[in-house]
């Protein structure tokens, strides 16, 4: 049983290695700069001329777009 486990963790490692290191983008995505390149602010909450369109780097923040 124990050696079916290590294999298993194994093979777990090795998958996820690989998949790091063919895209290496999707772990490293900063919100908050995304956001401020597309013309927008990091807020609690947005006001009423304002568009939420995604969170920045909690859920609790939202990336506001002014129209």
């Amino acid at each position: 049983m124990k050696i079916h486990l290590f294999f298993f963790i194994l093979l777990f490692w090795v998958t996820i290695l690989s998949a790091k290191k063919r895209y290496p983008e999707y772990g490293s995505l900063d919100l908050r700069r995304e956001c401020r390149k597309g013309n927008g602010r990091c807020k609690n909450e947005c006001q009423e001329y304002e568009v939420r369109i995604a969170y920045c780097i909690r859920p609790g923040t939202h990336c506001c777009l002014q129209i």
